[in-house]
């Protein structure tokens, strides 16, 4: 099975609903559990964020879960990877991400990893971006 994904474009803060200022708590690739097709991956991302500041939007908690598949990979998987090993460094471990919902039906939503979502890292990682295609 093989998928691809073109890049993000368009990324913009204008079009993100709600954006926060975060922290990664964790992040951690495993087994999903879900009951999937014989050919289908089963493992997933998930990233538990420390919310800081909500930037634009309304967001209440303090805390946020964002889920993803590995296959394509998310566009910002290396970038959210430095952020978990740098968490609790100070002053550069906090970064800007759109909280962007799935709808599972009317009642179940989750954040997703695979969308294209504005995103806004330290500078200290701009060197990132210049490996970007």
């Amino acid at each position: 099975m093989a998928a691809a994904t073109p890049p993000c474009r368009g990324n913009t803060l204008a079009n993100a609903k709600i954006v926060v200022e975060a922290r990664v708590k964790s992040l951690s690739i495993g087994e999903s559990g879900l009951l999937l097709p014989r050919d289908f991956p089963k493992r997933m991302i998930r990233v538990d964020l420390e919310i800081k500041r909500v930037i634009k939007g309304a967001f209440t908690d303090k805390e946020a879960i964002l889920y993803g598949v590995p296959y394509p990979p998310p566009e910002r998987m290396f970038e959210l990877s430095i952020m978990a090993l740098t968490t609790g460094m100070g002053g550069h471990d906090t970064f800007e991400w759109e909280l962007s919902a799935n709808k599972i039906n009317s009642d179940v939503s989750f954040f997703s990893l695979n969308n294209c979502n504005y995103s806004k890292f330290p500078d200290e990682l701009d060197f990132l971006q210049q490996r970007r295609p």
